[in-house]
């Protein structure tokens, strides 16, 4: 059974398995061998089609599946040039929101279509996230994005070493961050750009209060034994107890991998 995709749904985590099925990871207790890592295919008019070649594949895609898919090569875009051009037209009228989330005193800037900004910001991980823009056509937004992240000086891209680091984030400096870079912004040559802010706390998701310790990180490679009760997630960053120990795994570093039994 091949992991093709790591998801909240209905504000829970969830792995999509190549056979249609869900695990419920607040739900199940995990006792899995990691296998090899190949390509999940890729998506083509809403529907997941395999990959021809069954590839090996450092990422969750290989390099042929990235550009059959009808969106990957858009993750991609800064702006600067359009990636998937068979997509421009749908791409000119969509409108976006740019946000700003908070990983402990880490501020992240980033983009979203405006039906999904709070799935958005718990499948990141945030701990607090401010609305702070909106933007039609989606190669205009990432041009704004990127220069919102030069200007405040901050990234467009949190991994999962990092995120593992912040865990248990101080929410008051989360909040100083966000409120400093929007005064910041409202003062330049992005304010045209600005809405009302919004503020989220999306604390509430992630279970934090069930883990009684801080986890050890562990990597997943071929071969990696997973065992344990995922008590907690935050955004890709799972958290298992196991015999009263407590671990983290980047969920990210399962897809594409077969779950074998043991």
């Amino acid at each position: 059974m091949q992991v093709i995709r790591y998801a909240w749904k209905e504000w829970k985590p969830v792995f999509l398995t190549s056979a249609g099925g869900t695990v419920r990871l607040f739900e199940e207790e995990l006792r899995f061998i990691a296998g090899k890592k190949r390509c999940t295919g890729y998506s083509r008019n809403g529907k997941r089609v395999e990959c021809p070649e069954s590839a090996e594949a450092g990422e969750s895609k290989c390099g042929n599946c990235m550009l059959r898919d009808n969106f990957f090569m858009c993750v991609k875009c800064t702006g600067e040039e359009c990636l998937n051009p068979g997509r421009r037209e749908e791409c000119r009228d969509e409108k976006y929101f740019i946000y700003l989330s908070a990983f402990d005193s880490l501020i992240k800037v980033g983009i979203s279509q405006s039906y999904r900004l709070r799935e958005r910001l718990v499948e990141q991980g945030a701990d607090f996230a401010a609305r702070i823009a909106e933007v039609r056509d989606g190669k205009t937004v990432r041009l704004v994005e990127q220069g919102i992240a030069s200007l405040l000086g901050i990234t467009d891209r949190v991994g999962g070493a990092e995120k593992h680091s912040r865990i248990f984030g101080d929410p008051n400096a989360s909040v100083r961050g966000l409120l400093s870079a929007i005064s910041r912004l409202r003062n330049s040559g992005f304010n045209q750009h600005l809405i009302r802010p919004e503020i989220y706390d999306l604390r509430e998701y992630y279970r934090l209060g069930n883990v009684l310790s801080r986890p050890t990180a562990i990597s997943v490679e071929e071969g990696t034994e997973i065992s344990g009760k995922v008590t907690a997630a935050k955004g890709n960053i799972l958290i298992l107890e196991n015999e009263g120990a407590f671990l983290s795994l980047n969920a990210h570093d399962i897809i594409g991998r077969t779950m074998e039994g043991i």
